[in-house]
């Protein structure tokens, strides 16, 4: 009677869990993104809500809380019911950010269930169309010779493009002042006024710059040319060895949420990053849809960052302004 009863009660759970992925979901999500409207991981952000919306048949509402470099979203979201109806939003930096902001109110691992990529792509160099520099070579030669304090933005303190452009400084064996917005969307704004030198933001913040001729393109961070930017050299081939860094966005739960729940907005982002509609809107950003990946297989990716980020982390320091 005890076995059939456990028997039965397994049954029960089974059923349960398949019926919670049927039916979810049969109210409002909420994709909380931790960067200022505008931005790249915003504008793919967008395009994800707007295709889920679309496919469940209820509303996703895109909520920016921006901030700490992308923390203050994930706190919030750490700390969300585990149900699958606030979700975070989420870029490269929040591996980083473990090693680089003290006191969170959340483990970047344990407090998340990882669920999907949506975007991944290198970093690009870009600097005011205006400037004298053309290439790179050019820009290393004005830093070397110490013409005037240059300046880099970024999105943030221990984001990507803060990383990249302290990779740049260990790499060329040159300094610059880094300056750190809320958000990329702010950053590229003050690179156009002229207000900084360059920047090291992802292909989607830069795209309707360089097309409108206010900032040119020098570099990007990958092995090989970015299909969208095809005129653009790699910085091994301008010279640079060693210096390749990318972007993706994903998207989190809150630890906790049933596995059936994070299957079915897995299985659901998949299919949209799959589709030709959603892959030219993210073109027309400048960004390039991830490769779908599974919870684990995006586990993992989180993992051996994590791993490879410390060992930068323990060169650079990366809270330094």
């Amino acid at each position: 009677m005890k076995t059939l009863a456990c028997g039965a009660f397994a049954a029960i759970l089974a059923c349960g869990a398949a019926q919670a992925q049927q039916d979810f979901p049969n109210r409002n999500v909420t994709l909380v993104v931790g960067y200022a409207a505008g931005g790249a991981i915003d504008q793919s952000a967008r395009l994800v809500g707007q295709a889920l919306a679309a496919k469940w048949g209820q509303s996703v509402i895109v909520e920016n809380r921006a901030g700490a470099n992308g923390t203050i979203a994930a706190a919030a979201v750490a700390n969300a019911k585990p149900d699958g109806y606030t979700l975070l939003v989420t870029a490269t930096s929040h591996t980083l950010n473990k090693f680089v902001v003290k006191g969170l109110r959340y483990d970047v691992e344990k407090s998340f269930a990882p669920i999907a990529l949506t975007v991944d792509v290198p970093n690009v160099l870009v600097v005011n169309a205006a400037s004298p520099y053309q290439n790179v070579g050019q820009l290393v030669a004005a830093l070397r010779a110490k013409q005037k304090e240059f300046s880099y933005a970024s999105q943030g303190i221990g984001g990507i493009p803060h990383l990249a452009g302290e990779i740049f400084k260990l790499r060329t064996g040159t300094d610059m002042l880094h300056v750190p917005y809320k958000g990329a969307a702010p950053g590229m704004t003050d690179l156009v006024g002229g207000v900084v030198d360059m920047s090291f933001p992802s292909p989607g913040s830069i795209t309707a710059f360089v097309t409108a001729g206010k900032l040119r393109a020098l570099a990007v961070t990958s092995s090989q040319r970015f299909p969208y930017l095809k005129d653009v050299p790699t910085f091994a081939e301008a010279g640079i060895a060693d210096f390749t860094i990318g972007t993706w966005h994903g998207v989190l739960a809150p630890a906790g949420t049933p596995p059936a729940i994070v299957a079915k907005i897995n299985a659901d982002i998949n299919a949209v990053i799959q589709t030709p509609e959603f892959r030219e809107a993210l073109v027309k950003q400048g960004n390039v849809a991830a490769q779908p990946v599974t919870p684990a297989q995006f586990s993992a990716k989180l993992s051996s960052e994590l791993k490879a980020f410390e060992a930068v982390a323990a060169k650079i320091d990366l809270s330094a302004n």
